[in-house]
């Protein structure tokens, strides 16, 4: 078993009353691990980024802890040239070994007018247990797209911290999508700079946490440009005696006018031993924006099982039908029709 050691992660920019146990998570994880071996299919129009310390000044959205932690790790790099609309996505598919500590680092360089989507598969073997760490930095150059899927489906003994980091220059557009099925621990990170005038942030994600299982997010998005936008909506689904603590900030940089941001999550509570928290931020250093955040948190409408109940359906299978539901609806943002229908037919075999 891997040597292990205490870091802290996902700490809050603005930290709130310290006994709510929500300003930053704790764990015990590995010292130290080796680079994955993932199945890599990379379309023309992407090229291999030789140098992938042009993302140095990236910052991801775990902390310094994170960082220090994967200093070491192997980097695997990607660009594409200004200009250049790749067809197909990227392709990158880990089976975790039983036992192992993964530890990998992306780099991606999206020139001026480009466009890619790069998705991330993380799989491994029904009863493996282990560590891995991943953590994706990202440059998208004036009027770029790029779109960033990444899926966890390792096995329940498995810990997984993923953390990406962005920088958005004038009109670009960041897309993020996380979307986590399984796993013993789940923790998740995003940073995002938008830099330029008119640059926009999506970010997506959804989760099922079950058993005593912990989903831990921290999402920070920093507004410098004028007119930029950002959207960050999360669905998750909660049952047994789990965790899940959500943090998000939107970040008003003062200059920032006409911007505009919106945090929300919807959470559906499959029974009453579940542990939600959640905290949506907005910090204003400008006075001309406009920021919403929010959240629902519960069980299904009484009046909605009356009516289903009503046509036949057990109460049961209402819960597992509408839980699906929401991971679908999280699973058709992939900007891929071949992604989306194999998740979709795997969520319904849960």
């Amino acid at each position: 078993m891997a040597e292990v050691k205490s870091i802290t992660l996902n700490r809050m920019k603005m930290i709130t009353w310290r006994w709510l146990k929500m300003n930053e998570r704790t764990v015990e994880f590995a010292v130290e691990g080796s680079a994955g071996a993932p199945e890599v299919l990379q379309p023309v129009g992407v090229d291999t980024l030789a140098d992938t310390s042009v993302v140095a000044d990236v910052k991801g959205g775990a902390g310094p802890e994170v960082d220090a932690l994967l200093e070491k790790a192997a980097v695997k790099g990607f660009s594409v040239a200004e200009g250049v609309e790749v067809e197909e996505p990227v392709r990158i598919q880990y089976e975790l070994a039983d036992g192992a500590s993964t530890f990998d680092k992306y780099a991606v360089v999206v020139g001026d007018n480009a466009k890619v989507t790069l998705i991330m598969d993380v799989r491994s073997a029904d009863d493996a247990t282990g560590y891995a760490a991943f953590q994706t930095l990202v440059k998208v150059g004036k009027g770029a797209e790029v779109a960033l899927v990444q899926i966890h489906r390792a096995a329940t003994g498995y810990h997984i911290i993923d953390d990406f980091g962005a920088d958005v220059d004038e009109t670009g557009s960041f897309k993020a999508i996380q979307i986590a099925f399984t796993g013993k621990e789940n923790d998740l990170g995003g940073h995002v700079e938008l830099n330029g005038d008119r640059a926009k942030c999506f970010i997506r994600s959804g989760y099922l946490t079950a058993d005593d299982h912990v989903m831990d997010i921290n999402y920070y998005v920093n507004h410098f440009g004028c007119e930029c936008e950002t959207d960050i909506y999360t669905s998750g689904v909660l049952r047994d005696k789990c965790l899940k603590v959500f943090r998000t900030t939107i970040d008003f940089q003062p200059g920032a006018v006409k911007s505009q941001g919106e945090e929300n999550e919807n959470v559906l509570l499959m029974n009453n031993g579940v542990t939600n928290k959640t905290v949506p931020t907005i910090l204003c250093g400008e006075e001309d924006v406009s920021g919403e955040h929010g959240c629902t948190v519960g069980r299904l409408a009484d009046d909605l099982i009356f009516y289903l109940e009503s046509r036949g359906i057990p109460n049961e299978e209402i819960y597992e039908m509408m839980a699906k539901a929401r991971l679908e609806a999280t699973i058709r943002q992939i900007p891929d029709e071949k992604t989306v229908e194999e998740l979709v037919e795997f969520n319904n075999n849960l």
